[in-house]
């Protein structure tokens, strides 16, 4: 039988044994909790942590680390592809690229105050032995870093990439980021780590107290030991807290050097910084305004777009313009939109612009302002004057066969003739090589060099009614489009085309005719282009006076004009060339050169009419159905 004493030490050892047993069962039911809640099946929209947790996909490698283990911020974040307009970490998140250099990390690892582009402040002391220094330059006591509390004004001090490897010892707590606190920090009611993450919900399983609802009358909460009252969110935007987990909504106090991240909605800007900390209760700026964004305007090959902001930001492009933004239009060299000169700046309002966007298109019909005169034959013949001449030579022996007519940068107007067999049928597209530009009539002219451009036929179109001298030429108009897209430029530019049929009457006007056809009744070709004024007369004038072997000819979609027994005339090397005339100041392309009478010692006959085909006739079915398909 045990004494006394004995016994008591029996109590005692069984009180002990079960103390501790009652100690490990508690612990160990703690930590079976907070596995079992952790350890839930994840969404399809959310990333499952090694810990066990799930956070939303989109957490996932942003520079801030949600996982209690930081899976979530690791070098596997190579495997994802920023967007080249994002920053990308060392280890490879992605994040905002205003964040870099900004004074404040926003990578897990700090890379991104660590590239090329961060100078330091050459201003800032540099610090003694003793002292760590932040980000922004600061120096504070080394044993202040990462010790829960940010004394770096950018909180460097504080953040994973600074305190990560920090070992703590045995009694202290370690905090999620890596700072060492008090070991009795954990769940004691009083947020220790900067990060909040002593006191998670998670593991504490505490709800933080609700707040009353303030009623007029009532002051809102006040901030207390240099906190700040988080504010409203902006319109059509939010903030978010960074680095301290938990449920935040406007009107609460958080602890001084919180952090608050401002982003507006899809197809918002915000105006002001995006973001914002707590410092001796105060924020440090105001939460910015999102504003709605106006439709993107870039500036084009044709048309150049200068974006200016508060009178006197300006840039090249509009790709984020909000209220009150203003953009000028200029069109490029040899291009216009008419109605630019009345309303050249547009105006952002309400997310959309005050007018239509312009449209600038090649100035056609219009002779070179800057030409060159020279002087052929006594005559004065501007080079550069006619820039809608194309000439149309044969690929392999380069020869001159034609002329034609610039309708955009890839279209070509002719004569179906030079195309064709007699009997219309479509030659080979291989043959062919368009030049623009030119002046000189040989194909590789040295004085051409500076000007001329060249290009293979890529399509070729007639209309299916022609046939060739089967059917009297009816129907002499083809379409060539080039592989090459021509350059505009003061000797390069289209021909104006009458699509309204506006410009109907031009008997008795005198219209103009270029080309490099024979220049004399049984003479050599013009070596340089040629330009013959004539006159348009009246079908039934034609057909009384041209020969009865040449009145067949004259069907429904021709149009006569020229001279008798005047000596000029178009010809040889004249064909498939443009007959324009003049109206309200441009040039229109009004007849092709289709047939000239042939004089009985050969050649053309130079006292008699020439033939044009009627660009009108085809307008409609023919030249707007094929040339649109083409534009640049």
């Amino acid at each position: 039988m045990c004494n006394v004493r004995t016994l008591l030490q029996v109590i005692c050892l069984s009180l002990i044994v079960i103390q501790t047993v009652d100690s490990y069962s508690f612990a160990l039911s703690k930590f079976t909790r907070i596995r079992r809640q952790a350890r839930r099946t994840c969404t399809s929209t959310e990333f499952a942590c090694k810990s066990g947790e799930c956070i939303d996909e989109d957490k996932e490698c942003d520079g801030i680390v949600d996982c209690t283990d930081a899976s979530d911020e690791t070098n596997a974040c190579h495997r994802i592809k920023c967007p080249n307009y994002l920053f990308r970490c060392k280890y490879g998140a992605c994040i905002n690229p205003d964040l870099e250099c900004d004074g404040k990390p926003d990578c897990m690892d700090g890379s991104d105050e660590k590239t090329s582009k961060c100078k330091p402040d050459d201003s800032s002391p540099e610090c003694k032995a003793n002292e760590f220094r932040c980000s922004s330059g600061q120096c504070i006591p080394e044993d202040f870093k990462c010790d829960g509390k940010a004394e770096c004004k950018d909180n460097s001090d504080e953040i994973r990439a600074t305190c990560w490897n920090v070992r703590c010892p045995g009694f202290t707590h370690k905090c999620k980021y890596g700072a060492c606190v008090s070991g009795n920090a954990e769940c004691n009611g009083i947020v220790e780590c900067f990060d909040g993450s002593d006191e998670d919900p998670a593991i504490c399983k505490t709800k933080p107290t609700p707040r009353p609802t303030p009623t007029p009358g009532t002051p809102g909460p006040q901030p207390t030991q240099g906190g700040c009252v988080l504010p409203n969110h902006p319109e059509f935007g939010e903030w978010q807290v960074y680095g301290i987990p938990g449920q935040f909504s406007p009107g609460m106090v958080i602890r001084a050097g919180a952090t608050l991240r401002i982003q507006c909605k899809k197809r918002y800007k915000l105006e002001g910084k995006n973001a914002i900390f707590c410092e001796n209760g105060k924020w440090s700026d105001a939460v910015g305004h999102c504003l709605k964004l106006c439709p993107s305007i870039q500036s084009t090959s044709t048309m150049r777009v200068t974006c200016i902001y508060n009178k006197h930001e300006e840039t090249e492009n509009c790709t984020e313009a909000v209220e009150g933004t203003l953009v000028r239009f200029d069109c490029a060299p040899f291009y216009e939109d008419l109605g630019l000169s009345r309303h050249p700046i547009h105006i952002c309002r309400d997310g959309s612009w005050d007018q239509r966007r312009p449209e600038c298109t090649p100035v056609c019909g219009q002779k070179s302002v800057n030409a060159q005169t020279l002087i052929v034959n006594g005559k004065p013949v501007k080079k550069g004057d006619y820039p809608w001449q194309v000439a149309l030579y044969t690929l392999n022996d380069k020869e001159l066969i034609c002329g034609g007519s610039l309708l955009n940068q890839r279209v070509v107007l002719t004569a179906a003739h030079c195309i064709t067999d007699d009997k219309g049928k479509l030659l080979s597209k291989e043959n062919y090589m368009v030049a623009v530009g030119k002046y000189y009539r040989p194909f590789n002219d040295s004085r051409d060099r500076n000007e001329a451009q060249f290009s293979e036929v890529k399509h070729m179109f007639i209309p299916e009614l022609y046939k060739g001298s089967t059917q009297n030429y009816v129907g002499d108009i083809a379409i060539l489009v080039t592989r090459v897209t021509f350059t505009l430029s003061r000797r390069v530019q289209p021909v104006c085309i009458d699509y309204g049929l506006k410009y109907t009457s031009y008997t008795n006007e005198f219209g103009y005719v270029t080309g490099w056809g024979y220049t004399l009744q049984n003479d050599k070709p013009s070596d340089v282009l040629k330009e013959l004024k004539v006159p348009a007369v009246s079908t039934e004038q034609c057909s009384s006076a041209i020969p009865e072997d040449y009145d067949i000819y004259l069907t429904h979609d021709k149009l006569c004009a020229g001279y008798l027994d005047n000596g000029t005339s178009v010809c040889s090397g004249d064909s498939g060339g443009g007959l324009v005339f003049k109206f309200d100041g441009r040039y229109y392309v009004t007849g092709i050169v289709s047939l000239s009478p042939q004089a009985s010692t050969g050649g053309c006959d130079t006292q008699q009419y020439g033939l044009y085909t009627k660009v009108g006739t085809y307008i409609s079915d023919f030249i707007i159905k094929t040339e649109s398909q083409f534009r640049p």
